[in-house]
């Protein structure tokens, strides 16, 4: 073999091995890549995990300062409303005895009727404070939670109708049924309603959502199956500084009302054991969400 011939054959092993070490770090360069995209996703997604627990973690704390409130004022309020009965009752007592006493005099009898109407007005009143401050009577049995939002729907179709609210249900993956008091859930769901009618321009849109679901950050605790369901509007929305104050009681965005409406609503949740959010866009449109437990 020749000098030259010595020299190409070296050269061609060189090649050969250069391509082999290229074909090989191609190989580690393509494992290492695909090493790196995984930690990247596994990064992500306990990023995501620990973003989740943060807000988790505020909203449990926002809950237990909105608990606080309503004890608080809810002590004060049965105070009140004992207070202010008794001396009511004796009024009511004496007016019946007028009423009696002036029977032929019929403008003073129509008077007495102006202060029974008052005195009706008034026990109105305080009987609504003692059912906020009191925890609600409840008598659980099974129902169909999908029939109880249509029921609850249906009792707001006059108002609904009369502002040309198009409300749409999206609750066909409702399915099973709940643990739950009927009467009380009714009445949760047709506040929602009627505060979303309230917030609405004529021809706006009320979008009620429900799905089940399991885990702790879409129910009340992890592992038991629970129901979502949302009551969304594009209405006027609620100021940023009233959203944590929302449920609390006397507190109203309304010119009008008691300001005891969602606070009762708040009530009947927690008598579930269940929980409620409410969020609002700065643009406008509200969304309140309900999470129940399937078993209390």
């Amino acid at each position: 073999m020749t000098e030259e011939t010595k020299k190409v054959a070296l050269l061609e092993e060189a090649i050969r091995q250069f391509n082999t070490t290229s074909v090989e770090l191609e190989k580690s360069y393509r494992l290492l890549e695909g090493q790196v995209r995984q930690l990247k996703d596994e990064l992500e997604i306990k990023n995501q995990a620990l973003k989740e627990s943060a807000i988790e973690q505020e909203r449990l704390r926002e809950q237990a300062e909105r608990n606080d409130r309503l004890a608080a004022v809810g002590e004060m309020a049965a105070r009140m409303a004992h207070e202010l009965r008794n001396p009511l009752g004796s009024i009511e007592l004496f007016v019946s005895l007028l009423k009696k006493g002036l029977a032929d005099d019929s403008e003073k009898t129509r008077w007495i009727e102006h202060i029974k109407t008052g005195i009706d007005g008034m026990d109105y009143a305080i009987s609504n404070l003692l059912y906020f401050t009191g925890k609600p009577r409840t008598n659980f049995k099974t129902i169909d939670l999908k029939k109880v939002i249509e029921e609850a729907s249906r009792f707001a179709i006059h108002l609904l109708q009369q502002k040309e609210i198009r409300c749409i249900h999206s609750i066909d993956t409702l399915t099973q049924t709940i643990i739950g008091d009927e009467d009380l859930l009714r009445q949760v769901f047709l506040n929602l309603i009627l505060n979303a009618v309230d917030a609405l321009p004529p021809k706006g849109t009320l979008k009620i959502e429900a799905e089940e679901v399991i885990g702790m950050h879409r129910c009340h605790e992890e592992g038991l199956p629970g129901v979502i369901i949302k009551f969304s509007d594009n209405g006027c929305g609620i100021p940023k500084e009233s959203l944590s104050k929302i449920f609390d009681p006397f507190y109203t965005t309304k010119n009008k009302g008691s300001g005891l409406g969602l606070a009762i609503v708040h009530n009947a949740i927690v008598a579930h054991n269940g929980i409620i959010d409410v969020e609002s866009g700065a643009d406008g449109g509200t969304c309140f969400t309900v999470r129940l437990p399937k078993v209390p």
